[in-house]
């Protein structure tokens, strides 16, 4: 049978309004509920902050138009960390649905594939006060019916440049400078330097201040970098838009 729920006729989730909550702990002495509807922690006399989506919306425009995260948190007076939670819960968001959008166009554009245009550009992770070299790879796809832009994080190897192959159907001509990860495609011709991604990793370094050079502002995980982009791309509308 089970045991029955507890239902509190005196306190409410503030985040779903259910009565089924349990006491789950003091941490530094006050007490903790669980809601086991939805799954939240919460405080009874805590105080929660509820933003309108437009102002959700507002900072990730600042965000993705070169405002760092603390410059928004001053301007909109919000928590930073609530900045850095809405970047990177949208960013999550928009990043999984262009992958989504990326595996529908490998086969809609089935044969309607003129030119791949591929390069990569630098940034640093930094983790434990140590810095590391990423590679931001990406690709301009020009098509019959329009052109959208593929992108990986990672390190400057095949293993990276695979992850944008996987959202391409094999025909059409590869265009690259003379790095030797590029020497294998199939219908490939050198061109150096490559221009219209010369001017995309301008204006990611421009829209974005982790990839600007000598900033407070830096990468900390590869996902974050891809979520970062993946808010730039949509308000560029460098996505698949035939098949949105």
């Amino acid at each position: 049978m089970g045991r029955k729920p507890v239902i509190r006729q005196d306190l409410a989730c503030p985040s779903c309004g259910s009565h089924h909550v349990v006491k789950c702990g003091k941490p530094l002495g006050r007490q903790r509920y669980l809601c086991r509807d939805c799954g939240k922690y919460f405080l009874v006399d805590a105080s929660y902050h509820h933003y309108s989506r437009e102002l959700r919306e507002e900072a990730l425009r600042m965000y993705a138009n070169g405002m760092s995260m603390r410059a928004i948190s001053r301007v909109l007076n919000v928590p930073l960390g609530t900045v850095f939670t809405w970047i990177k819960r949208y960013g999550k968001q928009k990043y999984e649905k262009i992958v989504d959008l990326w595996n529908k166009a490998k086969e809609f554009v089935k044969g309607k594939v003129v030119t791949k245009v591929v390069d990569e550009m630098w940034t640093y992770l930094y983790r434990n006060t140590r810095s590391f070299y990423k590679w931001v790879f990406t690709c301009y796809v020009y098509t019959k019916i329009g052109a959208y832009l593929i992108y990986s994080v990672g390190d400057r190897d095949e293993n990276t440049f695979r992850e944008i192959k996987v959202h391409l159907p094999d025909h059409g001509r590869w265009v690259s400078d003379d790095y030797n990860v590029y020497f294998r495609l199939k219908n490939h011709t050198v061109v150096s330097p490559v221009n219209p991604n010369e001017s995309l990793h301008s204006s990611l370094r421009d829209r974005l201040v982790r990839f600007k050079r000598a900033t407070k502002a830096v990468n900390r995980s590869i996902n974050m970098i891809k979520y970062s982009i993946a808010l730039v791309l949509w308000e560029r509308r460098l996505i698949p838009e035939f098949v949105a």
